[in-house]
């Protein structure tokens, strides 16, 4: 039944808007922690786990690291037979620092990747959400106070993140990316 949670999963994730700006090569992107909270909560409500199952290759050049992940993504319930379906994911990660953090980086690319390539996520530019919302959310907005817009619910930012993460410590994210050497 891992299909039937994965296409379930993506239709509680909607378009994430683009939150950050690469000003050195001048374009924007959604936050790993925005694509991550959002993921984080449709998978809890669908019971599956994503865990790193392999690297399969590191390349360095100079500052930079390209590795080779594979994620598998559990349904956590079993089937008929007791076990447990999972699907795999091959990804690639790409990281580039002068101070040692490319493979981490390079991590989180592939981590964030493996879910929105998983999930067919589209990310948007903030400007382009209005394309994402119907005339009656639209009237909606304009007749209550409220501004609700696609990234509200389960967005990253100062006010809820408390909220939305609860007190994580640091060992809850070294987890994450635990490949157990």
């Amino acid at each position: 039944m891992i299909a039937q949670k994965i296409l379930n999963i993506m239709t509680k994730i909607g378009p994430i808007i683009k939150d950050k700006t690469n000003t050195e090569k001048g374009f924007d992107y959604a936050s790993s922690a925005n694509i991550i909270i959002k993921v984080r909560e449709a998978m809890i409500d669908e019971k599956v786990i994503i865990i790193p199952v392999e690297l399969k290759q590191v390349v360095q050049r100079g500052n930079d690291v390209i590795i080779g992940m594979i994620y598998r993504f559990y349904d956590t319930e079993p089937n008929d037979k007791g076990e447990c379906d999972y699907m795999d994911v091959n990804v690639p990660g790409e990281g580039a620092d002068k101070e040692g953090w490319a493979v981490y980086k390079a991590l989180a690319g592939a981590y964030k990747y493996a879910m929105t390539q998983l999930f067919a996520i589209p990310t948007i530019d903030d400007a382009e959400k209005d394309k994402y919302t119907t005339d009656s959310e639209q009237n909606d907005n304009n007749n209550n106070d409220e501004n609700t817009n696609i990234q509200t619910e389960g967005s990253l930012d100062e006010n809820n993140i408390e909220e939305i993460l609860g007190n994580p410590e640091v060992n809850d994210f070294e987890k994450i990316f635990d490949l157990g050497g």
